[in-house]
């Protein structure tokens, strides 16, 4: 053999060597992630069945975070939201803390659509695949149900804002800072075998989490809480642009207009955003800029034709299937064949619209819509608190944020397959919980005058 040839052995052996090493360290570092996540649980079994709302809040960060997508041990497979809703509903049945059903005609909607969605899937082109996947959308109804159930105060609400902002913040600041360390070279994206994996999802999830930041910053009085907010929300910005999505970069626009639309300092949020563009745009390398660029000649573009054959797939599914559309996991090269009118292209629905359109068909989007309508119409209620109002101007600032963020899922969403993301439905959650603590302190006051006016006759 000769010297280069040794060479070239050594110098393979020693990068073997190194990767070696390098595995042996980097697993036991993640392995106490594992050990972390398995102590957390072991808390949250003693604790949760006493305190229930703890494990709806835990459930809400699993659900939305999925710290265990983080592990490579035993964590990363574990059903740590399954044995944590369990945990939940023991809870409930035994707790004497508050239990109250509330949410009204958007609860009664809700339930509607997951009982119209399991009528739906008894004709699912795909049975098995729809069953799975209806299994998930009513868990996520479920827990938002339990939300419903337990969340009576502003405290609880805030805590449920910041589980949501921390759970997709922690991924937003991390892809922001990414960004600004790489160029922009290189596309964000999020946990593996989550909701948010996709680059498209975790744009879209950011987007909806600025305002919900924004809110956090208004409530908050700690000065260091404040300049965590002040520098987490440009830095989700920046990876909103990281992520390469386009349906992002128009849900970001969108819910800009609307903040700028209601803000008060209008001339100051144009300002902002104006330097936010000249900055951060030029910023971004250009492929970033040809790929953004393709929003205007969108027929040129392969990818977004595949959506447009696949919505059309899914508008003749429904039409062709009337009113129960053809079930959840519809897609398939099969069933592309008989409904696309381009079969060589498959490709999933790629919007919550079309998503629902094409599984539940026309009657499920009626009562999807619906619902979403009747969510919005409550956040207005709640933003027509004054905000010189000490005690309620927060509900003002929360319906005004959660509209900015529905927005966002309603653009975003738009060209995504996120109609059941749980993310969305906590929102609507954190709204119920709201409106409750608004009428029972409009009602406390109100026989305030009475309790007063008895306690004088007593004291005579």
């Amino acid at each position: 053999m000769n010297r280069g040839a040794l060479h070239s052995v050594a110098a393979a052996h020693r990068v073997t060597e190194f990767r070696r090493y390098a595995l042996r360290a980097t697993s036991g570092r993640n392995a106490v992630r594992d050990i972390v996540l398995f102590l957390v649980l072991a808390g949250l079994v003693v604790v949760v069945p006493r305190r229930p709302f703890i494990g709806a809040l835990a459930w809400v960060v699993f659900g939305v975070m999925y710290p265990h997508r983080l592990t490579w041990g035993p964590a990363y497979h574990f059903p740590f939201a399954q044995v944590i809703a369990l945990l939940t509903l023991v809870g409930i049945v035994f707790t004497k803390e508050h239990r109250q059903w509330k949410g009204g005609a958007a609860v009664v909607l809700l339930l509607l659509l997951l009982a119209w969605a399991g009528f739906a899937n008894l004709f699912a082109f795909h049975p098995d695949e729809a069953l799975a996947y209806l299994n998930r959308v009513a868990k996520v109804v479920l827990m938002t149900c339990v939300l419903l159930l337990l969340l009576h105060t502003r405290e609880q609400v805030d805590a449920l804002i910041w589980c949501l902002v921390l759970s997709l913040g922690f991924y937003s600041v991390k892809g922001g800072v990414f960004v600004l360390l790489t160029g922009g070279n290189f596309m964000v994206n999020g946990p593996p075998d989550s909701p948010m994996e996709g680059n498209n999802s975790l744009g879209t999830g950011s987007v909806i989490i600025i305002p919900l930041m924004y809110y956090l910053l208004q409530v908050t009085r700690q000065r260091w809480v404040r300049v965590g907010l002040i520098a987490a929300t440009p830095l989700s910005a920046v990876s909103v642009l990281g992520s390469y999505s386009r349906g992002a970069l128009l849900a970001v626009a969108a819910m800009g207009f609307l903040l700028w639309w209601r803000g008060r300092h209008k001339a100051l949020i144009a300002a902002a955003a104006v330097i936010f563009v000249l900055v951060a745009v030029p910023f971004m390398p250009e492929h970033w800029t040809a790929r953004m660029n393709t929003i205007k000649t969108y027929d040129e573009d392969l990818s977004a034709m595949t959506r447009l054959w696949a919505w059309e797939t899914a508008y003749n599914i429904a039409k062709d299937r009337f009113p129960i559309g053809g079930g959840f996991e519809f897609q398939s090269p099969a069933i592309f064949a008989i409904y696309s009118p381009n079969p060589d292209y498959f490709h999933v629905a790629h919007s919550i619209y079309f998503q629902v359109l094409g599984s539940l068909g026309f009657g499920g989007l009626l009562i999807f819509l619906l619902f979403w309508a009747t969510v919005w119409r409550l956040a207005g209620a709640l933003r027509k608190c004054s905000l010189t109002d000490e005690k309620n101007g927060w509900c003002h600032l929360l319906g005004s944020s959660v509209q900015a963020s529905l927005v966002a899922y309603f653009v975003g969403g738009a060209f995504l397959d996120i109609a059941f993301w749980d993310l969305a439905y906590y929102l609507f959650a954190a709204l119920v919980g709201a409106n409750w603590t608004l009428r029972a302190h409009r009602k406390a006051e109100r026989l305030l005058p009475n309790r007063a006016l008895s306690a004088v006759r007593v004291h005579r």
